[in-house]
């Protein structure tokens, strides 16, 4: 079985995400260290805090995507604007920042005020599955863990092949499943897809046909679990635990859900089969 046929039928909207991430988005850039997205850690010993491994995820996908200024680059469910702003920072690039949150597009352009990045980086609410801008007009795209966010991830890469122009680099970096679930597993798992707005983890044999049905070359795919997923969501348990929001402990019910939350957490991250990969693809030359 695949998680993909676990939540297929769950009817995650887009509206049903931007949701989530207009009420929760502020809580869980606290929980992952300012982004909305797993870190990196280079061995076993490295005992680096969430902040520092989630810049350094941001700096392997910055290198996987090797753009500089003067190109312009699409960031795909941008959260809150940290990746990008880091990219910028770092190559010189123009990027341009699309998500399906509101509350996200007003923290994300304060972001780029404050950091003096307010018109090299900009960000704007719109829908990954119908992207408003036209055809060969981006050098390169990412997407930061939003495209398992996506009911239809094929049509969601084919959308962003068409923006990008012939050579354009497309970078990814997603949760994916390593092995097969069992349907114990899976129906674990059902609480913490519900709860983060999950509309699929495709299988990592899938990404090659994804790709290139997408009308992609696949440059590169790179399984980095061993360096992402226990130690993310070991940080993650902590913070729950240290309860970011020290007066969510003071009612009954807030501390009632804080357990709920601790608790499917603890389940998705004892679930064995899940991992994270970076994906590298390009757009053919005409």
């Amino acid at each position: 079985m695949t998680v993909e046929n676990q939540v297929e039928d769950q009817g995650v909207a887009p509206e049903v995400v931007g949701e989530l991430y207009d009420q929760g988005t502020e809580l869980l850039s606290a929980l992952m260290g300012g982004s909305l997205h797993y870190g990196y850690w280079e061995d076993p010993a490295d005992t680096g805090s969430m902040a520092e491994a989630s810049g350094r995820m941001t700096d392997l996908m910055i290198d996987k995507l090797a753009v500089r200024r003067g190109l312009r680059v699409l960031d795909v469910g941008c959260g809150t604007g940290r990746p990008a702003l880091q990219l910028a920072r770092t190559t010189g690039a123009e990027v341009v920042g699309v998500t399906i949150s509101r509350e996200q597009v007003r923290l994300a352009n304060l972001a780029a005020e404050a950091d003096g990045l307010h018109g090299q980086v900009t960000f704007q609410h719109g829908d990954a599955s119908d992207l408003a801008f036209a055809p060969d007009s981006f050098d390169a795209a990412w997407l930061f863990e939003s495209l398992l966010h996506m009911p239809d991830p094929q049509h969601v890469l084919k959308q962003i092949a068409t923006v990008l122009r012939p050579g354009g680099r497309l970078a990814i970096a997603n949760l994916v499943q390593r092995t097969a679930l069992t349907e114990a597993e899976e129906t674990g798992l059902a609480g913490y897809l519900r709860m983060t707005g999950i509309a699929s983890l495709a299988p990592l044999d899938d990404y090659p046909n994804l790709i290139t049905n997408s009308g992609l070359v696949l440059d590169e795919l790179v399984d980095v679990s061993d360096h992402s997923v226990r130690q993310t969501l070991e940080c993650v348990g902590a913070g729950l635990v240290d309860a970011v929001i020290p007066e969510v402990a003071r009612t009954a019910a807030a501390s009632e859900a804080l357990g709920q939350t601790r608790s499917v957490v603890e389940q998705f991250a004892a679930t064995r089969g899940i991992g994270y990969a970076l994906v590298v693809a390009s757009k053919p030359l005409r």
